[in-house]
This record gives structure tokens, C-alpha cells and sequence, in this order.
């Protein structure tokens, strides 16, 4: 008997070492319910239980190219994602859920599908993070998992997992020494999520950031005063947060900075006998410090320079 093209086709594709294109599907290969996909996702589950993983992939992935409109595409492309994630390929299994996600919005694995998504990218994240810290070299770029975690929001950007995504970008950044980038992606969160649970964390992270620029970087004061708004603003936004008490003794903290150079800038002044502008910094640090040496030292040139 001779076999149409189409049918040819058709059995070509039941075979799931042939290679097939990812676009549209030949005419009378694609129904709800197909023979040739049948067979493939049966092989492919036996392939799986048998623990031939890479086997049944390659079979899930031809009944997807070969049969897309049918009943068992999208849980084959479920498959695909699931397995991949279980072999350790991070970025194939994200991308491979991504698929399924935009291809079946209203299947019943969607959000299982979701759910595993966002946990393969803090996975990666959460890997980044740790890695970069420890000085070791993390599997995947910055960019590629900032990608990814930026998927993960915008797939649901009304959902929890949005804000958590975003936080996360400020992490990877600042675990990559990126702190202006950490900043804006913490800033996002703020403008976007500002109820969000993790909006505090990224306020604080902020003014850590701030001030550890203050520290090493050649712009001290000018970082100093951007690290006292960000504390000063989470103490407005947040008071009963978990950091409130962090960020008073932060600000405290900068204050003390701040005074311990307006009592250098006082000792500028005396020394060159402009004693007017040396009284006003000292009185700054006199009104300004606890009890200490430091305000000692202050009033006591204050009183000096006073009884001239």
C-alpha cells in the first residue's frame, strides 16, 4: 500500500531519535488526541521510570516539535522542565518552564510549574550569593540569573513572588560588587512593592551599602549622608520593623563620624587664629556628642577661645 507524505511524516515522527524544527506542525499531524503522540509519551514514560532520563527527554521533546496541539504537549513540556531541573541544569530547566508558562497558561500544572520556576532561580541566586562571598566562581553570569529572577516577576507581578524576585536581583548585584546597580534594584522593589515584606530589608541594605562605600570610597561624606537619609527613612516608613533598631545605631553610629570631623574641621580654625569659625565647629560637637573625651576636649577649647 502506498503512504501519503503526510503519513510518512507522521511515523517518522513517532521515532524519537529523528530531529524535527519547532515550528508549526505539518497539516494531519496534529489532533486533540494522536496515535504517534500516544506512543511517544508512553515511550517516554517508559524511558523515565527506567531512569534513562536523557532518553525521555528526547522523546518528550519530539511529541512537543511533532505535536504541539495535542492533549499531552503541555504535560510532556512539564516533563522536559522537570527533568532537566532534576539533572542539575539550572538555566535549561528555567527557560524550559518559561515555555510551559507561556504556552499553557490555563493547564492544571501551571502553578506547580510557576512554583518550581522561582525556585530554580533564587536557587541560582541564592548560589551566586554564596558563591561570590566565598570568592569562588558561580556557575552562572550575573546577568543571566538576574534574567532570569526578572522573569520570575514579571510572570506575576501582582503576586509575593514578585517583590522576593526583586530583592534578589539587589543581592546578586551586591554579592557581584555592583552596588549602584544593588541600590536601583532595591529602589525598584521599594517604589513598586513598598508593603512588600521585604521592602525593610532592602531599605536597610541600602544605607549598609552606603555606608560601606563611605568607608572605602573616595567620596566619604557625600555616601555618609545618603547612608543617614536611607536609615532615617526606613525609621519613617518602617518604624516596627526588625531593623529599626539597626538603623538607630547606624545613624548613631554616623553622627559620631560626622562630629569626630566638624572637631577636626574646630582644630583647622584654631590653629590658623580664626577662632570664630573654630568656636561654631567645636560648640557642633559639644552640643552634638555623649558625654566623652571628645565633647571634653571640644568644651574645653570652646571655653578657651570663649574667655579670650
Amino acid at each position: 500500500m502506498k503512504l501519503t507524505f503526510a503519513a510518512l511524516v507522521s511515523l517518522f515522527l513517532i521515532s524519537c531519535g529523528a530531529f524535527q524544527g519547532d515550528g508549526p506542525p505539518l497539516q494531519g499531524t496534529v489532533r486533540g488526541d494522536n496515535s504517534g503522540a500516544a506512543k511517544l509519551f508512553q515511550t517516554a514514560k517508559n524511558f523515565e521510570s527506567q531512569r534513562k532520563y536523557k532518553k525521555s527527554l528526547k522523546c518528550y521533546r519530539r511529541l512537543c516539535r511533532g505535536f504541539p496541539a495535542d492533549m499531552r504537549a503541555a504535560e510532556s513540556r512539564f516533563q522536559i522542565a522537570a527533568l532537566l531541573e532534576s539533572l542539575g541544569e539550572q538555566r535549561e530547566a528555567f527557560d524550559a518552564y518559561q515555555t510551559f508558562i507561556e504556552r499553557h497558561p490555563g493547564d492544571r500544572l501551571y502553578g506547580e510549574a510557576f512554583k518550581r520556576q522561582e525556585a530554580v532561580a533564587h536557587a541560582s541566586a541564592e548560589g551566586s550569593v554564596r558563591t561570590s562571598f566565598l570568592g569562588l566562581k558561580s556557575r552562572l553570569e550575573r546577568t543571566t540569573i538576574v534574567g532570569m529572577l526578572a522573569k520570575v516577576r514579571d510572570n506575576a507581578p501582582r503576586d509575593n513572588s514578585a517583590p522576593r524576585a526583586q530583592f534578589a536581583i539587589g543581592q546578586v548585584n551586591e554579592s557581584r560588587e555592583r552596588p549602584e546597580l544593588a541600590i536601583s534594584a532595591y529602589e525598584k522593589l521599594l517604589d513598586d512593592y513598598p508593603r512588600a515584606n521585604v521592602a525593610p530589608d532592602a531599605q536597610f541594605r541600602i544605607g549598609e551599602i552606603l555606608l560601606k562605600q563611605s568607608r572605602s570610597g573616595n567620596q566619604d561624606q557625600a555616601n555618609l549622608g545618603r547612608a543617614k537619609d536611607a536609615y532615617q527613612d526606613l525609621l519613617l516608613a518602617y518604624p516596627s520593623s526588625s531593623f529599626s533598631e539597626q538603623a538607630k545605631q547606624r545613624i548613631a553610629t554616623i553622627g559620631s563620624h560626622d562630629l569626630t570631623a566638624s572637631y577636626k574641621v574646630a582644630e583647622f580654625y584654631r590653629k590658623k587664629e580664626q577662632f570664630d569659625s573654630a568656636a561654631f565647629y567645636y560648640q557642633e560637637v559639644v552640643n552634638g556628642s555623649a558625654p566623652g573625651d571628645l565633647r571634653n576636649r571640644a568644651a574645653a577649647w570652646l571655653a578657651s577661645i570663649q574667655n579670650q
